[in-house]
């Protein structure tokens, strides 16, 4: 281990400390200092990294860039999973390159196969003096929406799947006592009618209650080719609810 990698630790160790103090004046002072003696140690890959992103022109963002990376690392660093060394090289890196991707042409092959560019919305223009207009505003929100959408979909997938193991596994118990009395099967066993029965039921279910709570309108929420009627429908999606809010406490489904 080198020296600069235990002056490292050493230096990570004091700010960390500090930091679990009261602050006051004096400890601020002093975790600047500790601060500075970190980014000294640390500037020669800071140099080495500014290099390899192409931002030597910009030498003084960079090490900008990388004080907000190893702030974020000092605050997020775990001893006990890696030497302080390494982990800040990530930070490091992960603010670099979100740097060029602010100030450059997107560099990725598959940016320049189509012309990207990435810039920040901040940026009201390029530094070529080329104005960048963003041209879907509300892209952002769609965005946002359709991985709210994602997310509620798959966690209810999950509840479901969770309530079907439950309600296949009562039912079989309940149809193989039934069987058994009529000695129709061995004990613990079903005729294979039964469980396609079952199975068929539990889909039915399923389809009727992810219509009626994904649905867009009221009257959506029903299907009218269903040979049940709406009422029925309504009923059985209101179980199966109620049986997911008591599975899943009564705020998953508010």
């Amino acid at each position: 281990m080198s020296a600069t990698t235990d002056a490292l630790e050493r230096e990570i160790a004091a700010i960390r400390a500090l930091r679990i103090k009261v602050s006051d004046a004096r400890s601020r002072r002093e975790e600047d200092r500790i601060f500075a003696r970190i980014m000294r140690l640390i500037a020669p890959r800071v140099r080495h990294f500014t290099r390899a992103y192409g931002l030597v022109d910009m030498a003084e963002d960079a090490e900008q860039a990388c004080a907000i990376g190893v702030h974020r690392a000092i605050d997020a660093y775990d001893p006990d999973r890696a030497r302080f060394t390494t982990f800040v090289n990530w930070q490091l890196r992960c603010e670099l390159q979100a740097l060029r991707h602010r100030v450059r042409l997107d560099s990725r092959d598959s940016a320049k196969r189509i012309g990207a560019r990435t810039v920040s919305l901040d940026a009201l223009a390029a530094s070529d003096g080329t104005v960048f207009d963003v041209e879907d505003d509300a892209a952002t929100d769609r965005v946002e929406a359709s991985a709210a959408d994602r997310i509620a979909e798959e966690s209810f997938e999950a509840m479901l799947d969770a309530y079907e193991a439950k309600m296949r596994d009562r039912a079989q118990r309940a149809l193989a006592k039934v069987r058994l009395r009529q000695r129709e099967t061995m004990p613990g066993t079903l005729h294979p009618d039964d469980l396609t029965a079952i199975e068929r039921d539990l889909a039915s279910e399923r389809a009727i209650v992810t219509r009626y709570v994904f649905a867009d309108s009221d009257k959506a929420k029903f299907d009218p080719d269903h040979p049940l009627d709406n009422e029925k429908q309504r009923q059985i999606s209101r179980r199966v609810l109620r049986s997911l809010r008591a599975q899943a406490g009564p705020m998953m489904l508010n």
